[in-house]
């Protein structure tokens, strides 16, 4: 070596250095996936990073998106992409926060994971607002080209509402973990998103009214019964749920979340005005006779009125479907609540022998009426997974069809601040709501619409005026963030789903060797994280199922799945698990981090997976003790 020249030294050294590097990097990527060793290379990493001063360093985030070494620096890369967020959304920015919910730290440390999975809800919502905003400022303003890129194509509009919820439930799930800069990002697309859907909402307003309310080839609420249920009743036995306040976006996903176990379909209808609970309902009757009226039948009280006949309440609604869904058509009602979590026997019974059976579900609009913010959020959400449940429960009674609708749909974004409250018309006010006011005379102004009702076929002889955009009247009362009764898309708009259930194949769940490790012996905070593993105890091919993690306390549910690695369903909380690609008999390891919903001080609780489609439980951890200080 003495005799090499310098040139030949300065690459040997260069080599051996190399070499050097990434034999360590080989070695600390396997410590990090050694699940015996996972405590002790976390120790050692955060002894190191604390010896070298990581913490004060200065990186770029495209430097840190390769590396998942420390802690620190995986903290720090989250702080760099929510600042760059702040600045501009990308989608490079977006697909980075997803990929780290896999990372060693996040499948470490929950709140890690949790925190990955806020950044991507709020990173998706500014993506989205972008997308939408910049459509707005070049395409042609046709009422029904916006409605139709609203509810239709790979990409519509109605995900902007998606993105909102999800981040919002998230926020719910995951706000006592916070940060100044989490709640920067937050904000900024809690403003992205109240800016834009104004801005989407008064564009379609104006362009509707522009056409004179109408809009060629697209199914009107009133026709659902005789345009979507009737042509089915003739193949057997069919379920007419009725959702209240179901929005267009949320039905979407439902049946996007469904399609593994039913054939389905979507299709938007246009509500009847004004989208509130007493005209929305009634409008998903067999309509026969014309005209159908819009009166006034109360102090602020309105009904449908149906060739004569008066529609006031539910039990006018089941008289009216019982003697008009057809000749020798029996019909059976019940509610959601019915259903769940299994049918008695009479209810068995009332299915079986039926030939159309209707299922009401009130939950979504009562808890949003409440005002409780945070349960109307957590409600919403999981009025998804329950209909789910239900849809299995009438298909394994025998239905053949189910077809899902919802009498409106809702906003539900931020509370009213003042500039956002107007005055309503005054008049002859025969009912008024936050998004709607029905009268006679009055004033009119630029901050809202006025119309006929007769402007919308509808008969009666009143007026309708609805904010533009997501202003409302000045009421004295009700709810301050959860709204209906208007005509922006969100209200109007309503999702009209048939679903024929299919016999699913639940592959081998029962011949999985399944293995729960969680991420910690005790339960000292409100997030936990639990790592599913599973190979194939026989030869046969390994099929994947769709699982969910639940913590039981005794009967009682006390926690709520909100992020994983991979496969994590934003619409009902499952994980749908996918074979390991270096092993085919074997699962890819997940890692789920659940939220604990109702913490004990001092508990014991048991750790339930569950195939989804089947519900029978695969594997579970009992006897783990909850020890969070309340």
């Amino acid at each position: 070596m003495l005799g090499e020249p310098p040139a030949a030294l300065a690459t040997v050294k260069t080599a051996i250095r190399s070499s050097a590097r990434e034999a360590c990097l080989v070695v600390a990527r396997t410590w990090r996936l050694r699940r015996d060793l996972t405590e002790s290379y976390a120790a050692y990493a955060n002894r190191i990073e604390k010896e070298f001063g990581l913490g004060a360093m200065h990186f770029t985030w495209e430097q840190l998106a390769s590396t998942e070494t420390f802690q620190v620096l995986e903290r720090k890369l989250q702080e760099l992409v929510m600042r760059e967020l702040l600045a501009k959304s990308t989608g490079t920015l977006v697909g980075l926060a997803v990929t780290r919910q896999s990372s060693f730290w996040a499948e470490y440390l929950p709140e890690v994971q949790a925190q990955w999975a806020l950044i991507v809800a709020a990173g998706q919502l500014l993506l989205e607002a972008d997308r939408i905003e910049q459509t707005l400022k070049t395409a042609t303003h046709e009422a029904g080209a916006m409605f139709r890129a609203y509810t239709t194509g790979e990409h519509p509009w109605c995900l902007l509402d998606t993105c909102y919820r999800r981040m919002e439930h998230r926020y719910y799930d995951f706000g006592f973990h916070l940060q100044d800069q989490d709640e920067q990002l937050l904000s900024r697309a809690r403003q992205r998103y109240m800016h834009v859907g104004s801005t989407l909402a008064e564009t379609f307003l104006q362009a509707y009214k522009g056409q004179k309310f109408r809009m060629e080839g697209i199914l009107r609420q009133l026709d659902i019964f005789k345009k979507k249920v009737m042509p089915v009743l003739a193949q057997g036995k069919v379920a007419y749920v009725w959702v209240d306040a179901l929005r267009y976006e949320m039905g979407y996903e439902l049946a996007q979340s469904m399609a593994a176990e039913a054939e389905t379909h979507i299709e938007a209808a246009l509500g009847t005005v004004p989208t509130i609970t007493e005209i929305g309902m009634a409008s998903l009757l067999p309509i026969d006779k014309e005209p159908v009226s819009v009166v006034a039948i109360g102090e602020s009280k309105l009904a449908l009125e149906i060739g004569g006949t008066c529609i006031k309440e539910r039990k006018d609604r089941v008289t009216y479907l019982t003697s008009h869904a057809g000749p020798e058509v029996r019909v059976f009602e019940a509610k959601l609540d019915d259903l769940l979590p299994k049918p008695n026997k009479k209810v068995r019974d009332g299915i079986s022998n039926a030939d159309l059976v209707l299922i009401t579900s009130q939950e979504i609009d009562v808890m949003g009426e409440e005002g409780n913010l945070s349960l109307a959020r957590q409600t919403t959400d999981e009025m998804l997974r329950q209909l789910r449940k239900a849809f299995r429960v009438l298909g394994q009674l025998g239905v053949k069809t189910i077809i899902y609708t919802a009498d409106h749909g809702h906003l539900f974004a931020d509370e009213l601040s003042d500039d956002m409250k107007i005055d309503a018309p005054g008049g002859d006010t025969r009912d008024l709501h936050r998004r709607v006011w029905i009268g006679h005379g009055g004033t009119a102004d630029a901050s809202y619409m006025r119309a006929k009702l007769a402007d919308f076929g509808l008969g009666g002889g009143l007026e309708i005026a609805v904010p533009w955009n997501f202003a409302c009247f000045k009421v004295k009362s009700g709810a301050e963030a959860y709204f209906h009764g208007g005509m922006s898309p969100q209200e109007l708009f309503i999702p009209v789903v048939v679903l024929s259930p299919k016999r699913v194949e639940t592959g081998m769940t029962g011949e999985i060797s399944w293995n729960l490790m969680p991420g910690s012996q005790k339960i000292s905070t409100r997030l936990y994280s639990v790592q599913i593993a599973g190979k194939a105890s026989s030869l046969f091919e390994l099929v994947p199922p769709k699982v969910r993690l639940e913590m039981h306390d005794g009967a009682q549910t006390v926690s709520l799945p909100i992020s994983a690695s991979y496969g994590f369903d934003e619409a009902t909380s499952d994980v749908q698990l996918k074979i390991d690609e270096q092993d085919s008999q074997s699962l890819e390891p997940n890692t789920i981090t659940l939220v604990i919903t109702e913490p004990q001080p001092k508990a014991t609780v048991s750790i339930h997976l569950i195939d989804v489609v089947s519900g029978v439980e695969l594997a579970r951890l009992d006897k783990v003790e909850m020890v969070i200080a309340i």
